[in-house]
C-alpha cells in the first residue's frame, strides 16, 4: 500500500464510524457536523490530489472486493456520498 493509500484507509474508517453513529441516532449532530467537515476539506484538494484520492478509492475497494465480493461498493461510493463526484 502507498502512503496515499494508508491516509485514505484511515479516513475510510473513521467515515464509516461516524456513518454507524448516525445510524444509531446516538450523537448523530456531532457525526453529521464530522462527515461534513470532512467532505469540506476533501473538496479543497488540487485536482492532482483528487486523482491521486480516486486512485486510492478504487485500490482500497478492489482489496475489499478480493478479501470479500461486493465489500468495495460502499468504498467505491464514498465520494459520491460526501459530494465529491
Amino acid at each position: 500500500m502507498s502512503d496515499m493509500d494508508q491516509v485514505v484507509g484511515a479516513l475510510l474508517s473513521a467515515i464509516a464510524a461516524l456513518e454507524a453513529f448516525l445510524e444509531l441516532d446516538s450523537q448523530a449532530y456531532m457525526a453529521t457536523n464530522a462527515l461534513e467537515e470532512i467532505a469540506y476539506r476533501l473538496s479543497e484538494m488540487s485536482d492532482e490530489e483528487r486523482r491521486n484520492f480516486g486512485a486510492a478509492i478504487s485500490r482500497i475497494a478492489a482489496a475489499y472486493d478480493l478479501e470479500e465480493p461486493g465489500t468495495g461498493e460502499w468504498v467505491r461510493n464514498v465520494p459520491r456520498n460526501l459530494g465529491l463526484a
